[in-house]
């Protein structure tokens, strides 16, 4: 695996959630759990609305951590709050799947220091797993990757490893702006044949058919 880069090594807890019912009510609920969690923590949690790649209703919840010591502090205030648990219990009967976590290690950033997304941006997830034996190359991969498609697009993307879940999972994360900023680079991706020829010859670096996108909006 590529090493994290000096200045560019952050920890990001994530949580998704599906559900199902009055979309008002949820939207409602989903802003002030989010405040609550930012009011009774140091997390500067943000949250977003899932569009494509996962089921309709799902929400993250996203925050940039530096250690899972100080994400444990954060979590046993909450467990402790009664105002907090309260709020999770009202969303339960909407909960179609129980919370999935992710805890991601930054590889590499590019498009320079990273800055946290305003309300409204989108964010493109790439997920997959590196085949066996492959893990370094894969990592080398990333790397290039992503400050390919910061060239091509302007887009500053955080190049992570799953630390949990499928062994060696890697993830890009690309930033956007708006819509039209994601059609824009969807186009030029599109267009390069660099692109195009550096994930033909990247293959074997992956288990097939395990490879996700997913695109999501911050709301809050």
């Amino acid at each position: 695996m590529v090493p994290p880069q000096k200045g560019t090594h952050m920890m990001i807890f994530q949580r998704m959630v599906t559900f199902q019912g009055p979309p008002d009510e949820i939207g409602a609920w989903a802003l002030e759990i989010t405040e609550a969690v930012n009011t009774r923590t140091q997390l500067a949690t943000t949250l977003w609305q899932g569009t494509f790649g996962v089921p309709v209703g799902s929400l993250a919840w996203s925050a940039i951590v530096d250690n899972l010591t100080a994400l444990e502090a954060a979590n046993d205030a909450l467990l402790g709050d009664a105002g907090y648990l309260s709020l999770v219990a009202k969303a339960a009967p909407w909960a179609t799947t129980a919370p999935q976590d992710s805890w991601l290690q930054t590889i590499h950033t590019s498009g320079g220091e990273f800055v946290r997304a305003r309300v409204g941006s989108y964010s493109e997830n790439i997920m997959a797993i590196p085949a066996p034996g492959k893990l370094a190359a894969a990592g080398v991969f990333g790397v290039e990757m992503a400050d390919l498609h910061t060239q091509l697009t302007h887009a500053p993307v955080l190049f992570c490893s799953s630390a949990y879940g499928a062994f060696g999972e890697l993830r890009w994360l690309a930033m956007y702006e708006s819509a039209a900023a994601v059609d824009t680079a969807a186009e030029l991706v599109a267009k390069d044949e660099e692109y195009g020829a550096k994930l033909d010859a990247a293959g074997d670096l992956f288990v097939a058919g395990m490879a996700r996108r997913v695109l999501a909006r911050r709301i809050a």
